[in-house]
């Protein structure tokens, strides 16, 4: 049997009930102009601080399979800190069994102002051991619990240190154990969602990894800044040429640039600890196209850099999954 619990703060005394709207006057035509200025100069200071501060890899990433940013928990954090917000547990609904391990979460997360206590806005997540990364586990064919039928479970090949070996799926039976983890998810998820509404950054996040390089350049994202004159494919070969050369160094010596991002995808190698094959499977995926053999299948520095910036984030999604939030669930909830 599930028990579900709800837990909702109780409002202060003189400040109104969760979920009340007020109707506000919109104001004179001078106070919108005021309004609008300062939205501007917002706007312009969350984008400078993603220009200067945030960190592809680690406060936001391109998730593979996708062509546009998604910001992590780290930039999350960080653009809170900028705004001087400070992150609180509004609400937390949490539907457990206890004969089946099941465990859901749905957490909202209230921006507050540190400086005059005005509640900013808010965010939700969810999380539940029924996602795949929880309800199952991949184990070896040494590992299969006696009496299992390997044809009964789903199978996929992997490559380790000593060659392919085939992983079955099984269904978690430690449940209860992740239940910890299940919370901080849907924390982190909840964290993500509030602070995109509160810094009017979701606009950033939704743009294509072509279209933020020409932001975080600072030139127009659509092409039409600082040379009207070309077109929009001139100068995307212009801005890829540009991106090209400032990550490997060099200027026209794209055989140097290749050894410095071969280089680099094999550092990178060691650090995710995989072996050819498994590089072999992360470059198909980066690339989009079947790479069997990475040192000859991989011959141009723009895919060598496209691999790397691929290991880059991986490492730094399963680092960020593993650190802590940095506030507290209150001991009254």
């Amino acid at each position: 049997m599930n028990e579900v619990t709800v837990i909702h703060p109780q409002a202060s005394s003189g400040q109104a009930g969760c979920g009340t709207i007020i109707d506000y006057e919109f104001g004179s035509a001078t106070d919108l102009r005021k309004k609008l200025a300062d939205m501007k100069q917002k706007l312009n200071l969350t984008k400078e601080f993603f220009r200067e501060v945030m960190q592809e890899g680690v406060d936001y990433g391109i998730i593979p399979g996708t062509d546009k940013p998604t910001l992590l928990k780290p930039g999350a954090e960080g653009l809170c800190e900028f705004y001087n917000f400070a992150p609180t547990i509004a609400s937390k609904v949490e539907d457990k069994n206890f004969e089946t391990g099941y465990y859901g979460v749905d957490i909202t997360i209230r921006l507050i102002h540190r400086g005059s206590g005005a509640i900013i806005g808010e965010g939700v997540g969810h999380a539940n051991t029924f996602e795949s990364r929880y309800r199952w586990r991949w184990v070896s064919d040494k590992d299969l619990p006696k009496g299992v039928e390997k044809e009964d479970l789903v199978s996929k090949e992997r490559s380790g240190k000593y060659g392919k070996y085939q992983s079955y799926r099984m269904e978690n039976d430690d449940m209860h154990s992740i239940w910890n983890t299940v919370l901080k998810m849907a924390k982190k998820r909840a964290l993500v969602d509030a602070t995109l509404a509160a810094t009017r950054s979701s606009g950033i996040f939704t743009q294509t990894e072509q279209e933020l390089e020409a932001y975080l350049a600072g030139e127009d994202p659509d092409g039409e800044g600082e040379n009207p004159t070309q077109s929009k494919a001139q100068q995307q070969n212009t801005q890829n040429r540009q991106t090209s050369n400032r990550s490997t160094g060099t200027g026209n010596s794209g055989q140097s640039g290749k050894v410095v991002q071969k280089n680099r995808v094999l550092d990178l190698m060691k650090k995710a600890a995989l072996d050819w094959n498994s590089l072999a499977k992360e470059a198909t995926i980066a690339l989009n196209r079947d790479i069997k053999k990475v040192v000859s299948d991989i011959q141009t520095d723009a895919d060598w850099k496209t691999v790397g910036d691929h290991l880059e984030f991986l490492i730094a999604a399963s680092q960020s999954d593993q650190k802590e939030m940095k506030f507290d669930i209150p001991e009254n909830l």
